[in-house]
């Protein structure tokens, strides 16, 4: 059983001859039940105090869990970011590599291409040269020809006026001739 303040103040005790001076018994269940009221206030303010406090736990616990989660979510969030952001860089590197694989290709066929090109120039050069040079000889024989022919078709039209000209001439002597007349 349980006592209250008010049970002790009430508390009633029986009389005997030689007993307990009933005013100093008074007095101190009076300061008991005094004291005993004040415990029990402070007893019932500790029990709040604790109540309030295990709710403020619980509100902490609550609390703590909330952020663990979202630092969690968090956390995946900026994992999967990552992951994401390796791929797509994976991703570019790999486009990259192949334009610049293309790049490369085209690049060296370009290559391939001038380089058949200035040879073909340059057999078309030699070609060119060769052509020119043979249409040179034969120009030069032309003009060979065409000087002798011109200088003899010259030299025969020459003596022909000549001849139209100057009286008939004695008849020449050969060296031979010469020699044996004289």
């Amino acid at each position: 059983m349980r006592l209250t303040p008010i049970d002790v103040q009430q508390q009633q005790f029986r009389r005997a001859l030689r007993g307990f001076d009933s005013r100093e018994v008074q007095a101190f269940l009076d300061l008991m039940a005094a004291q005993m009221g004040e415990m029990s206030r402070d007893n019932k303010e500790l029990r709040n105090d604790v109540r309030r406090l295990e709710r403020q736990l619980e509100e902490h616990k609550n609390r703590e869990e909330t952020l663990r989660q979202a630092m969690l979510t968090a956390q995946r969030a900026i994992d999967e970011i990552r992951d994401q952001a390796k791929k797509e860089a994976q991703i570019i590197v790999t486009e990259a590599e192949v334009r610049a694989e293309k790049i490369l290709h085209n690049a060296h066929s370009r290559v391939i291409k001038v380089t058949d090109e200035v040879n073909d120039l340059r057999r078309q050069r030699v070609r060119a040269i060769e052509d020119l040079r043979g249409i040179l000889n034969t120009h030069t024989k032309l003009l060979e020809t065409y000087d002798a022919k011109e200088h003899e078709n010259e030299v025969e039209g020459t003596v022909t006026v000549f001849e139209k000209v100057r009286p008939p001439s004695p008849p020449t002597i050969c060296s031979d001739e010469a020699e044996a007349v004289g």
